[in-house]
């Protein structure tokens, strides 16, 4: 199982696993969807960002600028609309977390990519970070496996 498969799978549990026994209909999916990532943009410079893209069934600009901002290529300074499926990911692993009782930012080590950049990380040639819809990333203290 490669990562995307794994972290589509563990999206879809967590989706199953979080849905209230109660007769309610409200979802994970109908609150409003934050995230909360860190970036390292220059040697020892950070940014930060923890804002809500999407409620009540909406995109929420602002916060989503901020976060497409984040997201960036950091060697060019160029920024793009980064697919909101990407964002629904990233926000679904980040809630599987928080419902595991871990409330930490996701720390970003690449989002969009030039075709330069990408190259110059051995990125292949169709990269979804060409198109903002890629993200590598980790969360500290949590091992990879």
């Amino acid at each position: 199982m490669n990562r995307r498969q794994l972290l589509l799978l563990s999206l879809g549990l967590m989706v199953t696993g979080i849905q209230p026994a109660c007769a309610s209909t409200s979802t994970f999916w109908d609150q409003p969807r934050r995230l909360w990532m860190k970036r390292e943009v220059r040697r020892g410079v950070w940014e930060e960002v923890n804002e809500i893209y999407h409620q009540n069934g909406r995109l929420q600009w602002s916060g989503y600028e901020r976060i497409c901002r984040i997201l960036r290529d950091v060697h060019t300074g160029t920024a793009v609309q980064m697919t909101h499926t990407l964002l629904d990911i990233l926000c679904g692993i980040q809630g599987w977390f928080s419902m595991h009782g871990i409330h930490l930012p996701i720390i970003v080590t690449s989002g969009y990519r030039s075709e330069k950049t990408n190259e110059d990380a051995g990125g292949v040639r169709d990269s979804a970070h060409l198109r903002g819809g890629a993200c590598d990333l980790y969360v500290e203290g949590v091992p990879v496996e």
